[in-house]
């Protein structure tokens, strides 16, 4: 390390086991070494961990490092970062990149938040995680910069067909329960049971299990993925979804994103704070069904053609997407996708924007940012609260009691969690298919929420008929209790959101 680097780049390839940030970290590093090519910066990177005449090296040159850069927070990073700030006295502002760490309550962070200073930087993917950052640390130094993968994929050099008599479906990504795949094959069946004649249409899945469940929850649904084939059967939808299982990003642009179709994702996950498989598919012109959650709100400035944004609603117990809308914006763009053709000058914007060298001139631009003074970053009650928790559930990543936490519904909402879900009066109800009433018990399991389960009298005053799913038969259910599973995203009006 020369005496004249002046940025120091931390890098790591420890979190390799997300699929994304194989792609996202390089696509981080090429925008500093760009940024050191174009620009008169010194730009030094190192990958953690650290050999031993690196760490000699950085010892000899700390005094002249005037920014240092973490592309992810990791064990080997934070040690890094510590034995800069608390062994070598470096005082340069950090610049930090964060992906998710915000609702799960910065946890791989372990003691680098205790040395932060509101001088150093968060840079983040999408609004709502710097919303969420300001809930832990409301004085923080937060810039927003999307990810810029545009460079490393494929994309459609000519015009896009649209003549097609089945529409396909496609949804890549994780196969979790936070993923709310189970939700979108209950819209699936919403749409053929309640919308009369719709067109033909397939569901294709890629992507593998993640087997991690809910981990701010401590709650974890076993074997998600045979659970959601054998939902496919018992719903009469199995013959229109295909499970493809991981396949490799470049077999996915060639089968997927090249191809037509329309992405849908009904994600309520924690950490999705950008979107990388939407992005593939929107930047190649095609319709894309999504939650307004996260970093998707991001793409409708650049795609308002083709991305349609379901509402995420807030209930008694977290986020919760209504099936009913879900169906309807599904429909909607199976509809729009032979009408709507975008010109490719807007695509070509739309993809600079995710470039990198857009991205490398605003971060480069981040740099000229006027300093602050160095004072200690300050945590939230709300994130003072959270490490007591943590310390409380032993240090693992459970923060939440579960999805009725209160201090979970603040980073909800940052999210996208919006509007209450309410009871419509004369409104016909169903109850998702992971609802089921007997003897005179009403069970309720939820792969993604939990368990639980109301005992009725046989007797029931104020009886409201409610739909059950798949059966589609009819049990008389308490008005009160209706409305009170509504209240909670487990009664769902058929009439909402119909057009």
């Amino acid at each position: 390390m020369s005496k004249d680097d002046s940025i120091l780049v931390l890098t790591t390839r420890e979190k390799s086991w997300w699929w994304s940030m194989q792609e996202v970290i390089p696509a981080i590093e090429r925008v500093w070494t760009g940024i050191g090519q174009f620009s008169r910066e010194n730009i030094r990177m190192l990958c953690v961990p650290l050999a031993p005449e690196d760490e000699q090296c950085i010892q000899t040159s700390a005094p002249q490092l005037k920014r240092i850069i973490i592309t992810a927070v990791t064990p080997g990073t934070v040690r890094a970062a510590l034995f800069l700030r608390l062994q070598m006295k470096v005082s340069a502002p950090m610049i930090i990149y964060i992906f998710g760490d915000s609702t799960e309550g910065f946890h791989a962070f372990g003691d680098l938040p205790n040395v932060l200073m509101e001088r150093d930087m968060f840079v983040v993917s999408c609004e709502a995680e710097a919303v969420a950052t300001h809930c832990s640390f409301p004085n923080a130094r937060v810039s927003v910069i999307p990810i810029p993968l545009v460079d490393q994929f494929k994309v459609n050099g000519g015009g896009r067909d649209t003549a097609h008599k089945t529409a396909r479906l496609a949804y890549v990504g994780r196969v979790s329960e936070q993923k709310n795949l189970h939700t979108l094959l209950f819209a699936l069946w919403i749409l053929r049971t309640s919308y009369g004649r719709v067109p033909r249409f397939t569901l294709d899945v890629y992507g593998g299990e993640d087997n991690l469940g809910s981990p701010n929850m401590g709650l974890k649904y076993p074997n998600y993925g045979a659970y959601l084939q054998g939902l496919a059967e018992s719903l009469g939808v199995a013959h229109m979804v295909t499970w493809h299982g991981f396949k490799p990003r470049d077999w996915l642009f060639d089968n997927v994103h090249l191809e037509p179709h329309i992405f849908v994702s009904p994600t309520l996950h924690s950490d999705e704070n950008f979107g990388s498989s939407v992005l593939a598919s929107l930047v190649n012109g095609h319709q894309a069904v999504t939650t307004a959650w996260g970093g998707h709100f991001g793409f409708q400035e650049w795609f308002p053609q083709q991305l349609i944004l379901v509402p995420v609603h807030r209930s008694t117990m977290g986020p919760v997407v209504h099936p009913v809308l879900l169906a309807n914006a599904v429909l909607r763009a199976i509809n729009r996708m032979s009408t709507v053709i975008v010109k490719d000058t807007t695509l070509h914007r739309a993809r600079a924007e995710f470039s990198e060298s857009t991205v490398a001139m605003r971060t480069f631009h981040m740099l000229s940012r006027a300093d602050v003074e160095p004072a200690p970053l300050e945590k939230s009650p709300t994130q003072r609260y959270i490490d007591e928790r943590r310390d409380l559930f032993g240090g693992a990543r459970k923060i939440y009691t579960d999805y009725e936490d209160p201090v979970a519904q603040i980073f909800f909402e940052a999210y996208g969690m919006k509007e209450p879900l309410t009871f419509e009066e004369r409104s016909p109800y169903v109850l998702p298919p992971w609802a089921s009433y007997s003897d005179h018990v009403l069970r309720i399991s939820d792969p993604h929420r939990g368990h639980q389960s109301f005992s009725l009298d046989a007797r029931i005053s104020e009886p409201l008929d409610v739909t059950t799913c798949p059966s589609m038969n009819t049990c008389r259910l308490p008005e009160s209790l209706v409305k009170s599973l509504v209240a909670q995203g487990y009664a769902f009006s058929l009439y909402l959101g119909r057009s």
